[in-house]
């Protein structure tokens, strides 16, 4: 329903932030990791927003980029993480090393992320490795010759990172950056991607 705010902040804390836009004051939920990336109180800014609705309540949370946002999203795919959940570890870890503890089966990683137990971070990776390495792109657009075919593991790494919130244009430059060889699988292929951009 809503994507963005653009508006002043009137209020930040580090739990919620007060955006007046158009005579509204809206309260954006935030975690405190987000605070010091988002913008200063009197700024005019754009925040990234999703809603969330359960039973009597609604609720916005806002984050620093598309990037927070869609990893806010993708993690509430996984059985029993609701949106607490999924913004203490938007705020706690950035979307690349998010993907790297993912794909790495990194629980250690994980598990520093506060209500995040081991067998919960086995959960998340268990249910999102799979959808990091199978999502499909839409390469209607795109005429670059190495991901023409929509089953490439080129293509398919780019659909991974898009996931997470980046750009078409900056996975595809990661790809070209990254060093990979025609031997390399999927995931080393996403993992040296990722290693090239900032995490």
């Amino acid at each position: 329903m809503y994507s963005y705010i653009r508006g002043q902040i009137i209020v930040k804390t580090p739990d919620y932030l007060i955006v007046e836009a158009g005579g509204i004051g809206y309260e954006v939920q935030i975690h405190p990791g987000m605070v010091n990336a988002l913008p200063a109180v009197g700024e005019t800014a754009k925040i990234p927003v999703e809603l969330s609705v359960r039973e009597d309540q609604m609720t916005l949370f806002g984050f620093p980029g598309e990037e927070e946002k869609n990893l806010f999203r993708l993690v509430q795919t996984v059985s029993g993480i609701g949106p607490k959940v999924a913004i203490t570890i938007t705020g706690s870890i950035s979307p690349g090393a998010f993907a790297l503890a993912i794909l790495n089966d990194d629980v250690n990683v994980l598990t520093t992320i506060k209500g995040i137990g081991k067998k919960g971070a086995q959960r998340l990776i268990l249910e999102l490795k799979d959808k990091l390495r199978k999502l499909e792109l839409d390469l209607t657009s795109t005429s670059d010759e190495f991901l023409s075919a929509p089953d490439s593991i080129d293509a398919q790494a780019v659909s991974a990172l898009m996931v997470l919130g980046y750009r078409n244009e900056e996975a595809r430059q990661a790809l070209q950056n990254c060093g990979r060889t025609e031997d390399d699988s999927l995931e080393t292929v996403i993992l040296k991607a990722l290693k090239t951009m900032k995490v």
